[in-house]
C-alpha cells in the first residue's frame, strides 16, 4: 500500500526527491550486493591452506588463537583478548526522528598466533573486516538505567557524558583459545630475526596489505560464513533492483 501511495505522490509532482532516493539507494544496495557476491566467490574459490604449506599472497586459514607476547583487557567486559574494538554512541532526537551519533570508536590489537595441526603463524588483526565476528558486548541504556562500573569508568576516563542520555555501547573482542577463520595477505614478518634461520611459515605474518582490500576475520567456519552471507547477498541484489526500478518509474512518471 505504501508503494502505491508513493507512486501516486510522485505522479502528483511531489515525490521527485523520494523517487531519487529510491533510485540511487537501490543502485547503492545493488552495488553493495555485487561486492559481497564477489567476496563470497573469492572465499569459495580460495582453498583453505595448512599453515606449514601456505604461500605468500592471499591465503585462507582456519585455526586456534594462541598468545604471542602479550594480551589486552577488553574495557567493557574485562576479558583477556588479543584484539578489541569498542564504540560509544548516543541516541539523539531531531524533530520526530531519532538518530545514532557516535562519540568514540577505537580498536586495539596485539600480534597473536593462529595454530593448526601443522604449525602456527603470526596474525595482525588490525585493519580487518570484522562484520562477521560475533559482537560480544552490546549494551543499550535508557535515561534511568544503571551503568556497569567498567563502562562508567571508561566514560569518565574519556570525558563522555552519559548521564540522563540514551546510550549504546558495543565491544567486539578476540580471545585466546578461540577458533578463527582468517582470509588475509601472507607477507614477510617484521618480527623475524634476520640472524636466525627459521622454517618458511615462521618468517610469515598474515595481516592487512596496502592495495589489498580482502582481509576478513570471523569466528565462523568458511561453510557457515558463506551460508549466512548468501541469503543477505541475494536480498541486497534483488531489493536493489526493485528499488532502483521503482524509483526510475516514479521519475519517468513526473514527465508524463
Amino acid at each position: 500500500m505504501q508503494v502505491f501511495l508513493a507512486i501516486q505522490q510522485a505522479g502528483s509532482g511531489n515525490g521527485i526527491g523520494f523517487a531519487l532516493i529510491l533510485f540511487f539507494g537501490g543502485l547503492l544496495l545493488f552495488y553493495s550486493g555485487l561486492k559481497k557476491l564477489q567476496r563470497d566467490r573469492l572465499i569459495a574459490n580460495i582453498p583453505t591452506s595448512k599453515i606449514r604449506s601456505m604461500a605468500m599472497g592471499i591465503v585462507e586459514l582456519y585455526g586456534t588463537i594462541q598468545t604471542y607476547e602479550e594480551t589486552l583487557t577488553a574495557p567493557f567486559s574485562g576479558k583477556e583478548c588479543v584484539y578489541c574494538r569498542v564504540s560509544v554512541s548516543e541516541w539523539r532526537r531531531r524533530g520526530k526522528r531519532t538518530h545514532l551519533v557516535e562519540h568514540r570508536a577505537r580498536e586495539k590489537g596485539v600480534l597473536f598466533y593462529l595454530e593448526d595441526d601443522t604449525g602456527k603463524v603470526l596474525v595482525d588483526a588490525r585493519g580487518a573486516d570484522l562484520t562477521n565476528l560475533t559482537r560480544d558486548v552490546s549494551v543499550k541504556l535508557d535515561d534511568d538505567d544503571e551503568m556497569t562500573d567498567r563502562i562508567k569508568d571508561y566514560c569518565d576516563k574519556h570525558n563522555i557524558n552519559w548521564q540522563n542520555r540514551r546510550m549504546e555501547f558495543e565491544e567486539t573482542f578476540i580471545e585466546p583459545g578461540e577458533d578463527l577463520y582468517v582470509m588475509g595477505t601472507a607477507q614477510p614478518s617484521p618480527q623475524q630475526d634476520s640472524n636466525e634461520q627459521q622454517e618458511g611459515h615462521k618468517n610469515i605474518m598474515v595481516g592487512y596489505a596496502q592495495g589489498q582490500r580482502m582481509y576478513y576475520i570471523s569466528d565462523k567456519s568458511e561453510k557457515e560464513l558463506l551460508h549466512n552471507s548468501g541469503s543477505r547477498t541475494r536480498f541486497m541484489i534483488f531489493s536493489g533492483i526493485f528499488l532502483a526500478a521503482l524509483g526510475l518509474f516514479m521519475i519517468i512518471s513526473q514527465f508524463k
